[in-house]
Formats: structure tokens, sequence, C-alpha cells
């Protein structure tokens, strides 16, 4: 006899996607909206599939909190992304939407000069059996983690990080901060993919990889569940086939999930460990702040993190450390000194002064890590960063050029820190 399933048991299931998909258990209620290939959706509610304006077409990729799918607008032709969000985000859903509709107001009101955020068209809620969803409906970009698995030159990559600041600059001058800038929330344009036929689309992209959701116990096959999962197109793919490998790339910066007005102080923010500025993981750290204060000077912080790792390939700090004393010790470290702010705090902390702790925690002694804090052992780091960062720079002037930039941008004190407008005008973008 089957056992008697109740919705707040746990679903076991005949196929497991093995990773490929979202979690099958997330559609539940507040979880995922389950979708299948060539459902249609629409702003306007009461509408018959067939009136609905947007037809999904595959999937571009999906996260804890969101499913993202290609599909087309039909009554206009063009591919758009929709970004479905989970039911139980809540407020951040219609934040993220609202960040982004002001920097694309500030840019119609202002310049027209290339925008480097992403572009959304519209956004809506979505009733389904899981709850309310947000939909996003945005321009379809490519991962550039995903365009970087093979080889890019450095003329390649340097054009990607100043796309990278002006797309900052585009969001400080409409008001707005991210507080996630990281390597995984960048995309580039694919203007490419709007002249091609649908039917072209769907057979160049990779098969559909699917994994029918069929569970254990048939009264737990509910609403709340698809027909089947499938895995994410590789569109990194079709964006080489279509354009070439090498052409100029324009930087999008997306997720804006984490964003906030710019006035808006002490709020939490989700950042990845290794990106965070220092302000914020003292504050977690050595205050016990769960929601400290954050300014736009946290955005160029993560921007000089994701530059480094753009051009070295390889990420400036460890990010198996978490947001922890030992990520603090690596930032001052490399900054060679500590902040008088931070002082009674580093003096109550005698781990953060122990070498040997510090060998134990970065790995065998051999290794050759030390906790010195001086100008000249900073300089020392730094200049074994130059080597990582020479690989991804055209000369020895040009990776010189980058350093500058970096150790300017990677203050300790965020009030001396630059502004992103500053960066953008260094020299170093200029090949001076």
């Amino acid at each position: 006899m089957e056992p008697e399933w109740h919705e707040h048991n746990p679903i076991e299931f005949h196929f497991d996607p093995m990773d490929t998909t979202e979690e099958l258990e997330q559609y539940r209620a507040g979880g995922y909206h389950p979708v299948a290939i060539g459902d249609m959706l629409d702003a306007q509610r009461g509408l018959a599939p067939p009136q609905r304006r947007y037809r999904v077409l595959h999937k571009l990729g999906f996260g804890s909190y969101a499913t993202v799918w290609l599909a087309r607008d039909v009554r206009s032709g063009v591919f758009v992304a929709l970004k479905i969000t989970t039911a139980d985000v809540g407020a951040q859903d219609a934040r993220e939407a609202h960040m982004l509709v002001r920097v694309v107001v500030a840019r119609v009101l202002g310049t027209r000069t290339p925008s480097h955020v992403l572009d959304i068209f519209e956004h809506f809620t979505l009733d389904g059996p899981n709850g309310t969803h947000h939909v996003l409906v945005t321009e379809v970009v490519v991962p550039v983690l995903a365009i970087l698995e093979t080889p890019r030159p450095p003329a390649w990559r340097k054009a990607l990080a100043h796309g990278l600041v002006r797309g900052v600059a585009q969001m400080h001058s409409s008001g707005v901060k991210h507080g996630d800038i990281h390597m995984g929330n960048l995309g580039c344009a694919f203007s490419e993919l709007g002249r091609q036929a649908e039917s072209d689309v769907v057979q160049d992209l990779s098969p559909y990889d699917v994994t029918v959701v069929l569970p254990c116990n048939p009264a737990a096959q509910t609403p709340s569940l698809p027909p089947y999962v499938v895995a994410p197109c590789g569109l990194a793919q079709y964006w080489r086939q279509l354009g070439g490998p090498d052409r100029p790339p324009h930087l999008k910066l997306l997720d804006f999930g984490n964003a906030r007005k710019i006035e808006d102080a002490a709020d939490d923010i989700q950042c990845v460990p290794e990106y965070c500025a220092p302000e914020v993981a003292f504050a977690r750290t050595a205050l016990d702040q769960s929601k400290p204060a954050w300014g736009p000077e946290c955005d160029v912080w993560a921007v000089a993190v994701t530059m480094y790792e753009l051009m070295a390939g390889s990420s400036l700090f460890n990010r198996w450390h978490g947001i922890t004393g030992r990520l603090l010790l690596d930032m001052v470290v490399l900054a060679g000194s500590v902040p008088s702010s931070w002082e009674p705090f580093w003096s109550s902390e005698k781990h953060l002064q122990d070498v040997s702790f510090c060998r134990l925690l970065d790995g065998p002694p051999h290794r050759g890590f030390e906790a010195e804090i001086s100008r000249e052992h900073a300089h020392a780091k730094w200049l074994e960063k130059r080597e990582c960062l020479r690989a991804g720079c055209e000369d020895d002037a040009e990776a010189d050029g980058l350093v500058r930039l970096l150790r300017r941008m990677l203050v300790l004190d965020p009030e001396k820190r630059p502004t992103i407008h500053d960066v953008l005008h260094d020299p170093w973008f200029d090949g001076r």
C-alpha cells in the first residue's frame, strides 16, 4: 500500500534531474511557478492563452529565487527574457523592477549613449497554484561566465571591464546603488538574436534536455508541479555561432534584487563574500550588525574585485572564507594597515595577529602565507597579483596601470575610495 501523502511531507520522485535544473521540491506553495514550453503569459489578466503576449520557447537559467525563460513577444516579434520569481520573495521582486525602471527613465530623460544596464520592458504579477509571482520582461543577455568558458583576448576582457564601469556609473547617476556586483551578475547583449526567425532559434539552440516530473506517490501529482523540468539552453554557444567569438562585448549589468536608492542608508545586503566591501564585512563581523549602512562606495569595491577576476582569471579573495575575520585579515594584508576605526576590535582578536593561526587557515605552511601587516608586505603582495594580471593584459604597461587603478579603488576607508565616475576617467581605460 502506498504511504499516505500529505502536502507538508517531502515528495519523492521517480526521476532526478541531477542538478541540471532547479530543485523539484521547490515547486510548492511559495515556490516556483510551473512553466512548460509553449506556455503563454500576459500582463493583462483574464485573457485566453492564444490572446496572450509572451510565448515560452526555452529555459535560459534558474536560481534560488527565480526561473528565467526565453520567450517571444508574439505582437512585436521581439525575443525577450521572462524572469519569474518564487512566490515567497515578496517585496524584493517589485523593488528590482522599480530600480531597473528608474535607471531606464533616467537614461531616457538624459543622455542617449548606449545602456550598460539590463533593459526592462514591463513587469507584472502572475497568479498560479503556488502563489503570486512577479514577472520581469527584459532583453535577452548571455551570461559572461558562460562566454568566458572559452579563452578571450586581453582587449576583449578590457572592453568588458570598461562596460562594467560605465554601467555602474550609469546606475549611480540614476540614483541607484546595486549592492551585489559580481561576475555572475554580468551579461553580454545579444542584438543578433533579434534578426533570427523563431523557427531558426528553436532549431539552433541546444535540444531540450527534459526530466519528467513524476512523484512516486500519485497523490502528490498536484497542479503545483510542472509536467517536466528542462535544463537551460546553450545560449553562449548560440551567441558565438551567430556573431563570432571575438566581436566587441556590450556589457549589461544584471540582477537588481539587492538594489536600493542611494539615499537609503541601512538595509539588508546579500553580497557574495569575496566581493563584499570591507565596511560591510566589518559591520557584520565586528559589530554584529545584520543590516549595516552601505553606499555606492560598496559598488566601487565590488567593481574592483570583479575587474581583477575578469583580467586575472582568478579570485582576489578566497571565496571559502565567508564574511569572517579571516576575510578582514586578507583585506588588511593587501591594504598594508589596519584602519583606525578597526583598531579596538583588531587588538581584542588575538587570532587575527597570530601567524600560525593564519597559516593553518590558509593551508600548509609551505604555501608561505604570512599575516604581516605593513606597506612593504602589501607592496610585495601586489607584485604577486600583478603577475596574475599580466596574463590578461596586452603588455607590462597595461598591467602596471591596472594595478595602480585597483589599488586606488581597494581602499578600506570608503570615504577615501574614488567615485565610479573618477574610475571611469582613469588613464587605464584610454591606454595611457
